[in-house]
């Protein structure tokens, strides 16, 4: 028979062991996930930030936050810059909400699904990217967007914006160089 010191560092150690794999949902329930897949570093980041969220005692602003999960999504998003390794079923799950669910709560919230806001804010994000000066590389843009090949990232750019982020990036550098010798004859 173990003694109740004993039991206790036995049970700690097996919850450390399912550390990763449990699951908080809003109600208070653990739930143990069943997901195999193996998650991105900005989903592990996420991950991590909503359960220190959780974690916090008597923290008002992080119920409120948790509390609405199209706002928590909305933040990891802008927050990683819509991350293209960031994916929303991983939020869900970590949430303990239906992916559906989420998605009607965020599109009846923000007027746009979350792959489109996901999109809208990477786009957003890249463009601010590629017009400072001294010009940023794509494959920097690329890396930090999620992207493992700056093939895709091109690739991505030139399907909403049609034309490359060189070409592009050169376009706007031109513009704000041409603006400001306006301004400075004005």
């Amino acid at each position: 028979m173990l003694s109740l010191p004993q039991f206790l560092k036995r049970l700690f150690f097996t919850l450390i062991g399912i550390a990763d794999s449990l699951v908080i949902c809003p109600e208070g329930t653990a739930v143990i996930s069943t997901s195999t897949g193996v998650w991105s570093p900005i989903e592990k980041d996420v991950i991590a930030e909503i359960r220190a969220l959780r974690a916090l005692p008597g923290a008002d602003s992080s119920a409120v936050l948790l509390k609405s999960p199209a706002r928590v999504v909305h933040h990891f998003i802008l927050a990683s810059h819509g991350n293209v390794q960031l994916r929303m079923a991983t939020i869900a799950k970590e949430l303990g909400i239906e992916m559906r669910t989420l998605e009607r709560t965020f599109t009846g919230e923000y007027r746009l699904t979350m792959a489109q806001y996901q999109v809208e804010v990477r786009l957003s994000f890249s463009r601010w990217m590629l017009s400072i000066f001294p010009p940023t590389k794509v494959g920097v843009v690329a890396t930090t967007l999620g992207y493992n090949r700056v093939q895709d990232f091109n690739r991505f750019f030139k399907n909403h914006l049609h034309e490359s982020p060189s070409e592009w990036s050169r376009k706007e550098r031109a513009g704000i160089r041409s603006d400001k010798k306006r301004t400075s004859q004005d």
